[in-house]
């Protein structure tokens, strides 16, 4: 007798116990804390270095690694970076949505008891795409500053009443300018706050005009009751 197999492609979600590694600075009586989020196959204490000059003195600052972690070899050694996701870009999908890293990163604030601090996220690159929706997890959010990437409005709540920073490269070859700006209006028409400001002679990188540019907006809407 013949027995009939079936086979099924499944999902099975777990409750696992789940681990960030990352920096953090920690300072007396904080006003408020500064999430940074790296890009693809990098880590937080890339971005942390490279913003500290530029971010208040008494902010408290996380500079998480991403969950999932990317081989790397150079000179025949093999380290890691790191992936907030997984996109594929030729079938416009994901293998691995930004919901799982946005849930992590609000445990993250949850478990260091900071839930009371009004929150200021930056993200560069892949950390840039993810960082609105984290916050639409983190209820705190008051500012979201993304440098090199999109803020895909098809993908963004246009409830969310965040203001939305968008700073970019004109020389950027990795994410579209162009892309990048039309995206801002495309949010701007649906009534979200958004602003979006580029640096000549700058490619898909963080330099120093970037830097002040930051600066500028952190302590514009620092004096504002956001």
């Amino acid at each position: 007798m013949k027995i009939l197999h079936e086979t099924l492609e499944m999902k099975w979600q777990f409750r696992s116990h789940a681990e960030l590694t990352g920096i953090i600075r920690r300072v007396d009586d904080p006003q408020n804390l500064i999430l940074l989020l790296h890009g693809l196959g990098q880590r937080g204490k890339r971005i942390y270095r490279q913003l500290l000059p530029f971010l208040p003195e008494n902010a408290l600052i996380i500079a998480p690694n991403a969950p999932f972690p990317i081989p790397r070899e150079k000179e025949g050694k093999i380290d890691f970076g790191h992936s907030w996701y997984f996109y594929n870009k030729y079938e416009r999908s994901y293998f691995v949505t930004h919901e799982l890293s946005s849930c992590w990163l609000k445990s993250l604030i949850e478990l260091e008891n900071l839930t009371a601090l009004p929150v200021t996220i930056i993200g560069f690159s892949q950390g840039g795409y993810l960082a609105p929706h984290v916050a639409k997890y983190i209820k705190e959010t008051r500012l979201v500053l993304g440098i090199c990437c999109e803020f895909r409005s098809h993908m963004i709540d246009h409830n969310l009443q965040v203001p939305l920073i968008g700073i970019h490269g004109e020389s950027d070859d990795i994410v579209s300018p162009i892309s990048a700006g039309l995206e801002i209006e495309r949010l701007k028409e649906k009534g979200v706050q958004a602003e979006f400001h580029t640096v000549p002679e700058t490619g898909h990188e963080i330099n120093k005009e970037m830097g002040q540019i930051i600066k500028f907006q952190l302590e514009k809407y620092g004096k504002r009751d956001l």
